[in-house]
């Protein structure tokens, strides 16, 4: 009976080891090895806080497993270290995730906020020119801003304050490719930009009409529930 027991224990065991996989944190502070793996936090969330850094330096990074045949970003990630000297990393595996958020794949690679800048979005609707567009900060590493242009189609990247040593494009990565937007006639495009999570988006700020549509809406519901 004991032997049964652990046959059976030792079968479950070796089929969820098969399964499972290792992810790595690698980049400029390891010599891009597999000394520092990620912790399970389960429902696909992996996370890891590597410390003593050098407060404020900036840091290349990926995720990666053992062999580099699944990693994360397709660019590597770019980002400082905080005032303690560390820099937390998260990262999210499910697919699809169908939030409305980019990238919409199977892999996301945020980091907890270092607190050492802010963020700003820079384009063709500014030229590309020193003076970008700045987002606010909505505190926990979320920074969002509502912006108005000529209708058109535009390309952009989010980037740190001021200068290029930051970016983020579609995937992410610092210095990926540029996301692109269309706009019409009389659109306000809202920016955000959810560090820790490792996403971006935008959408379309609702016109003042609308806004006024669905208080009014919203008020007769509430008047119909309360007869």
């Amino acid at each position: 009976m004991k032997k049964g027991l652990w046959t059976t224990v030792f079968l479950v065991t070796g089929a969820s080891l098969a399964l499972g996989q290792t992810y790595y944190l690698r980049g400029e502070f390891n010599g891009w090895g597999t000394s520092d793996p990620l912790n399970g936090m389960g429902g696909g969330h992996y996370m890891l806080t590597m410390g003593g850094l050098t407060p404020g330096s900036l840091y290349n990074f990926k995720v990666a497993n053992g062999d580099w045949s699944e990693n994360a970003p397709g660019t590597d990630c770019r980002t400082a270290a905080d005032a303690a000297g560390n820099l937390t990393v998260h990262m999210f595996k499910s697919y699809p995730f169908a939030d409305g958020w980019n990238p919409d794949g199977w892999w996301r690679l945020g980091y907890d906020d270092p607190g050492q800048f802010g963020w700003e979005v820079v384009g063709s609707m500014s030229g590309w020119g020193s003076g970008g567009f700045d987002l606010a900060n909505m505190g926990g590493g979320l920074y969002s801003g509502d912006f108005a242009f000529a209708a058109g189609d535009y390309e952009w990247k989010f980037r740190k304050s001021g200068d290029w040593a930051v970016s983020i494009g579609g995937d992410f990565g610092n210095g990926a490719g540029n996301n692109t937007l269309h706009v019409n006639d009389g659109d306000v495009i809202r920016f955000e930009l959810d560090l820790p999570n490792g996403r971006w988006r935008t959408t379309l700020v609702p016109e003042p009409a609308s806004l006024a549509g669905i208080a009014l809406g919203f008020g007769i519901l509430l008047r119909r529930r309360t007869r």
